[in-house]
C-alpha cells in the first residue's frame, strides 16, 4: 500500500480528492437506490390492495359462474386472485414481515397467512364469497452498477481530475519553488527571492526563507570583506619583510626566511580563495575543460614535475572558468605537494557529462580519513607532511558543488590518492 501512496504533496492531494468525492458519489447512490426502493414498495403495495378492494366488487355485478374468471383476470405479476364460494381453510401461519402493512391495509375481515415467502389470504366477496389471493413480496435488489453507473464514476472522475490536477498544482507551485530555492543554498551564490505568493502559510514561510537567505548573504559577505581586509593589512608587512629578506646576505638564514614569507602569502592567498569560491559572481561560460588540464599538466611537466594528462583534445561545456582552473590547480598542487610522482591529470566522457581524475602515487590517505580531508584546514599529518593550509581539496569540492558535480576520493592503483572530480555537460 505504501507503494501505491503517491510521495507527493499534489499527489495525495489530489487522491484524498478523488478518493472522497468517489466515496460520497457512491453513497449517495446508494441512498437514492434504498429510497428508491422503498417508494417502489409502497406503490406496488398499494396496487395490490386497490386490486383485492376492486376484485371483491366487481364480484356483485357477475353471475356466479363468471366471478372466478373475472376475478382472476385482475392477477398481477406476483399477486394470483381466485374466487370461490367457501370461506378458506383456517390459515394458522402467521404472514411474512413483509406483509404486516398490507394486512392493516386490507381491513378487518381479511384473513392472511403465510408459507414461506408467499402470503395467503383471503378477504369477504360483495356479493358473496371470498377473494382469494397468493401474493409474493417484492425482492429487495442489491445494488448493482451498470455500464451507465461506471461510465457515470469514469466521467465524474475525469472531471474531477481535470479541474483538480491544474489547481493543486497551483497550490503546491510556490513549496516546490520553495524546495528549488533550498537546494539551490550553499550551490548558486546569488540568492534568488521567492515570491510571496499562494495560501497564508506559504507566503509567511516564503517571506521567513527570502529573510533567512539575506541574513545569510550578509554574513557570509562580511565574513569575506573581514578576510579580505585582513589580507590587504597582512600583505603589507609581508612585502616589509620580503624587502628586508632580499638585503641579507646569501645563505641558510636568508633561504629559510623567504621561504617563510611564501608559504605565509600562499596561506593568504590560499584561504581568500576559499571564502570567495561560488561568490565571485563568475557567469558560466562554454568552457575547454581538456584544454584546462592540459595546460596544468604542461606547466607543471615544464617546471619540472612528472604530470601527464590523458583525455581527448577538447571537452566543451558550461563552467565558470576562472573557478574551474582554480580548482583543478589546487588537485594538482596537491599531488605535486603532499603525493609523489607520477601525477596523472584524466578525463573521460560519462552518460551526463566529463569524469576527471587526479592521481599520484604517494602514500595516499587511509579510507577512514576521506571525509575529514576535504574538510576545511584540515591538515593529515600521515598523507601531508609539508607545508599548506587543508583547503585544496575543499575548494574543489566546492567547486564540483556549485557546478552541479560531486568530487569523491579513493585509493589510486599506485597507492597514492585518487581523486574524482564529476561535471554535468
Amino acid at each position: 500500500m505504501t507503494r501505491l501512496w503517491p510521495a507527493s504533496l499534489a499527489g495525495r492531494t489530489l487522491l484524498v480528492m478523488l478518493g472522497g468525492l468517489t466515496l460520497l458519489h457512491v453513497g449517495s447512490v446508494v441512498v437514492h437506490e434504498r429510497a428508491l426502493h422503498g417508494v417502489e414498495t409502497a406503490v406496488l403495495e398499494t396496487r395490490h390492495v386497490d386490486r383485492i378492494r376492486a376484485a371483491s366488487v366487481i364480484t356483485a355485478e357477475r353471475a356466479e359462474s363468471d366471478r372466478d374468471g373475472t376475478v382472476h383476470g385482475l392477477s398481477l405479476p406476483g399477486l394470483q386472485l381466485h374466487w370461490d364460494r367457501l370461506p378458506p381453510p383456517a390459515l394458522t401461519t402467521t404472514p411474512p414481515a413483509a406483509m404486516a402493512d398490507l394486512v392493516t391495509r386490507l381491513g378487518g375481515g381479511a384473513q392472511v397467512g403465510g408459507v414461506d415467502r408467499v402470503a395467503l389470504g383471503a378477504v369477504p366477496a360483495g356479493g358473496g364469497g371470498w377473494i382469494i389471493f397468493s401474493l409474493t413480496p417484492q425482492e429487495k435488489s442489491d445494488l448493482t452498477f451498470d455500464n451507465g453507473g461506471l461510465l457515470s464514476m469514469v466521467a465524474m472522475a475525469l472531471g474531477i481530475g481535470l479541474v483538480a490536477v491544474p489547481m493543486v498544482r497551483w497550490m503546491t507551485g510556490p513549496l516546490r519553488r520553495l524546495a528549488e530555492a533550498a537546494d539551490r543554498i550553499g550551490r548558486d551564490p546569488r540568492p534568488v527571492m521567492l515570491a510571496t505568493d499562494g495560501p497564508l502559510e506559504v507566503r509567511h514561510a516564503a517571506a521567513a526563507f527570502n529573510a533567512m537567505q539575506a541574513r545569510i548573504a550578509r554574513l557570509i559577505e562580511d565574513r569575506t570583506e573581514a578576510l579580505a581586509s585582513l589580507s590587504h593589512d597582512l600583505r603589507t608587512p609581508l612585502a616589509r619583510l620580503k624587502l628586508r629578506a632580499g638585503f641579507m646576505a646569501e645563505g641558510e638564514e636568508r633561504t629559510r626566511m623567504e621561504a617563510d614569507i611564501a608559504e605565509m602569502e600562499a596561506m593568504v592567498s590560499r584561504t581568500l580563495e576559499y571564502f570567495r569560491e561560488g561568490r565571485d559572481a563568475e557567469p558560466a561560460v562554454p568552457t575547454d575543460l581538456a584544454a584546462i588540464l592540459q595546460t596544468l599538466a604542461d606547466d607543471a611537466a615544464d617546471g619540472g614535475h612528472d604530470v601527464t594528462y590523458h583525455g581527448p583534445a577538447q571537452a566543451v561545456l558550461p563552467l565558470r572558468r576562472l573557478a574551474a582552473k582554480r580548482a583543478f590547480s589546487n588537485l594538482l598542487n596537491n599531488a605535486l605537494q603532499h603525493g609523489a610522482p607520477p601525477v596523472t591529470m584524466t578525463l573521460t566522457a560519462t552518460a551526463d557529462g566529463w569524469m576527471t581524475e587526479v592521481a599520484d602515487a604517494g602514500g595516499g590517505i587511509a579510507p577512514a580519513e576521506f571525509e575529514r580531508a576535504v574538510s576545511p584546514f584540515v591538515r593529515l599529518d600521515a598523507a601531508r607532511a609539508g607545508s599548506g593550509v587543508g583547503l585544496g581539496l575543499t575548494i574543489a569540492q566546492r567547486f564540483a558543488v556549485a557546478e552541479g558535480g560531486e568530487l569523491t576520493l579513493a585509493q589510486a592503483l599506485a597507492g597514492g590518492l585518487l581523486v574524482r572530480l564529476a561535471l554535468r555537460a
